[in-house]
């Protein structure tokens, strides 16, 4: 027992100074607990790719909690950022190919999200943690009483874990990205609760395991002050987590299986040509890499002519022109894709900007276009979609008025694209509608559960990863995506430009990808290569396509996770006034 007393001791304030009015920490040791706070989020950063290490996602914040359990509200609050900066940062790293500054402003902002769930661990340990008389009796006290009950231990985990959900949701439309929960997403077992829950409930899961683990570190081994020797206490709300952790992993493995079957079961199929060129970023390029793209695209689909399909699939913005565009390129571009859809007998699904002739000037949107073989000036497209949810700084600069301009010329891309205005399907045809994510919005719940309320029953994503040529990006990108299918219970579609070509099943399962079929490097789906591959999935019908419960009730976890900490705080509020009132 030991070496948990040896772990408490880190985190353990020394005693007052005499003579002092207010505990003080050396600078050495500041800094010692600045640094594990930190190290902290750098830790739990390490739950997803490219390291994967998911086993850190159970402890990396334990550490904050032990960081912040002596401190007051707003030291805690300090050491909160502190951990968020460190999960920021490495969290958002593969944004240094943009510009190299950009990890560190990013670092700076994301991080002040997790204020909130240092300075709750701190209010939360001083008013629901330690009973009124340990508080009335000063700081030595505090720091030294161990004997939690376990209904005050628990309160504790819960309040303080819904912080951790709160402060992740506050982000849910701005970057929904690397949130605890998706550091499951190579663990199908545990990912059948998303379809109940969204990714909020793994991150509440993550939470509160971190939350009873620290727990454990406090309250597992008590010094006797008498005798000298260790005393063990068993650490009930660890062992109760786990217990709740092996019942999921139950659960999680009958629903896996039943949702194999359910997609094995669906009665209607498409069949797909998913053309990856594994180009590079292209944006400012002119003419002449368009012909580039134009002549690989090409080459590449043309692979698959002979292969009966449904739908030729080109990622977002396989081109760097628009098809109804007036260059000669684009010209081309129009007559190769009506000549392909002769070709391939079938139409073709392409990534491709447009121009919003609803505003004055006329705006940009980065669509998806269903086009064949008809004159698109004249006739138009069989259907359009238009990404609603541009990227922040990169297809759009917020506020972009109010910012400085040193600051603008690190983050401008030079456009401001104009968000679209329906989520609405894309009928293929009698049997198929398509929900269409564009780029990274994929990692946003509300996109695809909007389209399969109104109708969808596949989800079809285009991106184009190659502005992180050797980042863990896509892979990051491929991550975070996979909830939607399971949130939605629907097959997902993905088709990138470099890497990411893949068939996710409803169940969370990768079934298939391009990398693995055309053996590019180990044939992890995230592996960069070119090529095209035809594929079938199966698709529910009507009748198959059931709403699931997250879909019906969306976040709910989330307003559970509000109303706890809502109540944490309106009792430790309670405890604050009494102790005030006491004290006068």
């Amino acid at each position: 027992m030991n070496i948990f007393h040896s772990i408490k001791s880190i985190f353990v304030r020394p005693a007052l100074l005499p003579g002092s009015c207010r505990e003080q920490l050396s600078r050495k040791m500041q800094f010692l607990h600045a640094c594990i706070a930190f190290g902290g989020g750098v830790i739990t950063a390490t739950a997803f790719p490219p390291l994967n290490m998911t086993v850190s996602v159970f402890f990396g914040l334990a550490i904050l909690f032990l960081t912040a359990q002596n401190k007051s509200p707003w030291r805690a609050a300090w050491a909160g950022w502190l951990w968020g900066m460190g999960y920021a940062l490495c969290s958002f790293f593969w944004l240094r190919e943009i510009n190299p500054a950009i990890p560190w402003m990013m670092m700076v902002v994301l991080g002040a999200y997790y204020i909130p769930v240092g300075w709750t661990a701190a209010i939360a340990k001083r008013y629901i943690l330690l009973p009124a008389e340990i508080r009335a009796q000063g700081f030595e006290a505090q720091k030294n009483f161990r004997n939690f009950t376990l209904l005050r231990q628990l309160a504790w985990c819960l309040v303080t874990a819904s912080s951790v959900v709160l402060v992740e949701y506050l982000r849910h439309t701005v970057l929904p990205w690397n949130y605890l929960g998706a550091a499951f997403y190579r663990n199908a077992v545990m990912m059948q609760t998303v379809r109940f829950t969204g990714i909020a409930g793994l991150t509440m899961l993550a939470a509160l395991i971190n939350c009873a683990v620290a727990m454990a570190v406090l309250t597992v081994s008590q010094k006797d002050p008498e005798h000298g020797h260790f005393a063990y206490r068993r650490p009930w709300p660890l062992l109760i987590m786990l217990v709740i952790l092996a019942m999921m992993m139950a659960g999680g493995v009958v629903s896996l299986r039943e949702r194999r079957k359910e997609y094995n079961n669906f009665t209607d199929e498409v069949r797909l040509t998913l053309v990856q060129g594994n180009l590079s970023q292209r944006r400012y390029g002119g003419e002449k890499s368009a012909y580039e793209a134009l002549e690989t695209y090409t080459r590449l689909t043309r692979t698959q002519r002979g292969v009966p399909t449904d739908l030729v699939v080109w990622p977002e913005t396989a081109i760097n022109y628009p098809l109804r565009g007036g260059a000669m390129v684009c010209a081309l571009y129009r007559a190769i894709v009506q000549e392909l859809s002769k070709e391939m007998k079938s139409p073709l699904l392409l990534g491709t900007l447009e121009f919003d002739t609803s505003t004055n000037p006329p705006g940009s949107l980065n669509s998806a276009v269903l086009t064949d073989t008809r004159d698109v000036l004249r006739s138009g497209y069989r259907a359009i979609y238009s990404k609603v949810h541009p990227v922040p700084f990169g297809e759009f600069v917020p506020m972009r008025r109010y910012l400085p301009d040193w600051v603008i010329k690190i983050i401008d891309m030079q456009r401001d694209l104009t968000p679209g205005k329906s989520m609405e399907p894309i009928s293929l045809n009698e049997k198929v509608r398509l929900g269409v994510n564009i780029c990274f919005e994929d990692v946003f719940p509300y996109i695809s559960r909007r389209e399969q309320l109104l109708g969808a029953n596949l989800l079809l994503v285009i991106t184009n990863d190659a502005w992180y040529p050797t980042s863990s990006e896509p892979e990051q990108h491929l991550a975070n995506a996979v909830s939607r299918a399971v949130e939605t219970g629907l097959p997902m579609v993905r088709c990138g430009n470099d890497s990411a070509t893949c068939l996710i099943t409803p169940a969370g399962e990768i079934i298939w990808s391009l990398a693995e079929t055309l053996k590019f490097d180990d044939g992890k789906p995230f592996r960069r290569g070119a090529g095209a591959a035809t594929i079938t999935v199966n698709v529910p019908s009507a009748e198959q396509n059931k709403i699931t419960f997250y879909s019906r009730y969306r976040d709910w976890i989330v307003g559970v996770a509000a109303i706890t900490w809502l109540c944490g705080m309106l009792s430790a509020l309670m405890q604050r006034v009494k102790f005030l009132r006491k004290g006068n």
